[in-house]
């Protein structure tokens, strides 16, 4: 996309997220969040919930301080045709 101007010697420049200088995405895979339901309290720690995501994406990291313990947001990348 072309600079937009600002105003006197400052413009500002968008860049697509995924075409940057600093990109780094890997061809096929997306980062995104993912919402369990329902996970029972003996079960939800890390361990069991990296488990769980790796059978199709990789484990980022999760809210483990949600005060109410019904969902758990879970940070992931997966493949694109997910």
């Amino acid at each position: 996309l072309p600079p937009q101007p600002l105003g006197g010697d400052r413009f500002v420049r968008f860049h697509k997220h995924d075409e940057g200088v600093g990109y780094r995405g890997t061809q096929g895979f997306r980062d995104g969040c993912l919402m369990f339901l329902g996970i029972p309290l003996g079960l939800r720690t890390t361990e069991n919930i990296r488990a769980a995501v790796n059978t199709f994406g990789k484990f980022q990291h999760w809210v483990s301080d949600d005060p109410y313990l019904v969902l758990s947001i879970v940070f992931a990348s997966f493949p694109e045709d997910i």
